[in-house]
C-alpha cells in the first residue's frame, strides 16, 4: 500500500476515535449534571419533608393524650411515628434531618 494511504487511514481513524471520545464525554458530562440536579432536588424534599415532621410531630402532639390524661411531648411523638414507618416492609427508619440534606446538597453544588 502507498504510504499517503495508510497515513490517511490512521488519520481517519484517529478523528473518528477522538470524536467517539468526545460523544461519550459530552454524553457523561449530560448525565453528571442531571445527576447533580436531582441530588439538589432531593435534599431539598427531604429538607422539606422534615420540616413538615416538626409541624405534624407538635400538632399530633397537642391533640393526644396519654393514658393518665398528660400530653405527650413532640418527641415522643416523632420517635413513636419514627418507629412505625421502620415496621412498613421496605422502609428504614428516617433518620437524616434537615441540616443534614442542606450539607449534602452544598456538598454536590
Amino acid at each position: 500500500m502507498d504510504q499517503q494511504i495508510v497515513a490517511g487511514l490512521f488519520t481517519l481513524a484517529g478523528a473518528l476515535l477522538g470524536g467517539l471520545i468526545t460523544l461519550a464525554t459530552v454524553r457523561l458530562d449530560r448525565r453528571w449534571g442531571r445527576a447533580k440536579k436531582n441530588i439538589a432536588d432531593l435534599c431539598q424534599q427531604v429538607s422539606a419533608f422534615y420540616q413538615l415532621e416538626q409541624l405534624y410531630k407538635e400538632e399530633v402532639a397537642t391533640l393526644r393524650a396519654n393514658s393518665d390524661g398528660s400530653k405527650p411531648s413532640a418527641k415522643t411523638v416523632m420517635e413513636e411515628m419514627r418507629g412505625r414507618v421502620q415496621e412498613l416492609e421496605g422502609q428504614v427508619r428516617p433518620t437524616m434531618t434537615s441540616r443534614a440534606a442542606d450539607e449534602i446538597r452544598r456538598h454536590w453544588n
